[in-house]
């Protein structure tokens, strides 16, 4: 029986709660903060640009064009080896001989120095050779591209 009367005051007490007045919270005063006045910068002095002399332009000389020597055509020998020349001792075709130097030289065909080397590849005698004057490369022969398989260096072949 206590148990029933204590439910029954609580249900009495929250009833009472539930139909009471009733507080309003909105109506509380809202702080406000009153406008300062900011200070605004005064204007600073901007100098004013001044013209610069821009300088004319002057008219640029344009060079005269000078005669520039032609170099004269160097004939290069035929395929049938030139007697003033030095050419291996072995058998070669003109599409086995070389030209060096592409540009004109003065001193073309002076102080010239070949080096030559043979090889014999099974029977067949083929050589390479490469000569040299005071401009650079100057002519050579290559037979020896033709080369398949061992070989031994022998001397001139004929």
């Amino acid at each position: 029986m206590k148990k029933q009367i204590t439910l029954l005051s609580l249900l009495f007490v929250l009833i009472l709660v539930a139909c009471g007045r009733q507080a309003d919270f909105a109506a509380t005063q809202t702080a406000s903060v009153p406008d300062t006045p900011t200070p605004t910068p005064l204007p600073t002095d901007t100098p004013t640009p001044t013209p610069t002399d821009t300088p004319t332009p002057t008219p640029t000389e344009t060079p005269t064009p000078t005669e520039t020597a032609t170099p004269t055509v160097t004939e290069t020998p035929t395929w049938q080896p030139n007697p003033y020349m030095i050419w291996p001792r072995a058998t070669f075709t003109q599409w086995d001989v070389w030209w060096g130097g592409d540009e004109w030289c003065p001193e073309r065909g002076t102080n010239v120095s070949c080096e030559i080397e043979y090889r014999d590849y099974s029977g067949q005698c083929l050589v390479g050779m490469t000569c040299f004057d005071a401009c650079g490369k100057y002519y050579g022969v290559d037979t020896i591209r033709y080369g398949v398989g061992p070989y031994t260096f022998s001397g001139p072949c004929y």
